[in-house]
Formats: structure tokens, sequence, C-alpha cells
């Protein structure tokens, strides 16, 4: 096989300020950063990953995309060539559950096949007072959406971070995309 046939693009989105960036950085270097920036347009890391019990690597090119309203306009051509979405959003922001569907919908408006998507609550390590998403909220949007998966991580504790991501490999390498 060629290393081609082994990379797979990823997507991650999502409102803004849920932790997208903060769980790429994460998965690239196991290191929470505190400085939030916004993401512009877009932003990719590329890094390899073992699957299937560790007897395949595919290298993931995994593409953060600014979830701001103001750049809706230029997010839709970066789906293209997508073999799998993060949809992530904020457990402490009900809101950005709420949100969700509108992504779901703009990501298959985006994109000519169906490709898996994985939605993911961040921002677990907040404790339950300030946590407003219960999991079952996250797992009722999954199947009321007919998303690929649910999983719940915090990018600052690193909690099932590398997990999602190679659930996420696992569903790109297999996706049809």
């Amino acid at each position: 096989m060629s290393r081609m046939e082994n990379t797979r693009k990823v997507i991650m989105a999502g409102d803004g300020a849920c932790g997208k960036s903060c769980l790429v950085g994460r998965f690239m270097t196991d290191r929470f950063t505190e400085n939030y920036m916004v993401t512009i347009g877009s932003q990719f890391a590329t890094k390899k990953t073992l699957i299937d019990n560790g007897t395949r690597e595919v290298t993931l090119v995994i593409w953060d995309l600014a979830g701001q309203q103001q750049f809706d306009f230029i997010r839709k051509s970066f789906y293209n060539g997508a073999s799998a979405i993060l949809l992530v959003y904020d457990v402490t922001r009900i809101s950005t559950l709420r949100n969700v569907e509108k992504w779901v919908k703009e990501i298959k408006s985006s994109l000519k096949d169906e490709v898996p998507i994985i939605l993911v609550g961040n921002k677990t390590d907040c404790g339950d007072g300030l946590r407003k998403v219960t999991y079952d909220m996250g797992e009722d949007e999954k199947d009321r959406l007919g998303l690929a998966a649910h999983i719940e991580t915090s990018a600052l504790s690193g909690d099932n971070v590398e997990h999602t991501f190679t659930l996420v490999a696992e569903y790109a390498f297999n996706s049809k995309s």
C-alpha cells in the first residue's frame, strides 16, 4: 500500500471556543495550551496514529476550522475530501449542543458523499457545577441525527483525547470517501 492510501483528511468542526484547537494540540504534543486564540479560517496538522489494535498506521491530516459565524462563507470549501468529521461541542455551554444540527446540515450540504461524524463533548474537566450538557444529552443528539459515535473528552487533562483520534482514524480509514 502506498503512503497516500493510508492518509485521511479529518475535519474539526463546531462552535467557536469549544476546544477544537486545544484537542488537536493535546493530540499532537500531549500538552494543553491555555492561551485561547481564535482560529482564523483554518489550520492543519498531520500525525500518524495506529488503528486495528496497533497493526495499521494511518496518517491523519487534521483540519481545524474556525467556528465563529463570520467564517461560515469560507468553511464549506474545506470539507471537500474529508474522510471523517469530529464535531465538537462544549459541555459547559448548552447552546453549542443545540447548534450541532446546524453543523450537521452545513457538513452534509458541503460534501458529495456521506462521511462519518463523531460527536465530541469537550471540557469534561470543568466539574459538575459548570457542566450544562450531560453525557446522555450528547448520546440523544447523536442518535437523533444519526451520527456515527459520541465521545467525551478533556483537552485540559488529556482524558479520552488519544482514544478520540484513534476512533476517528478508524472511521476515516474505513470510510468510502
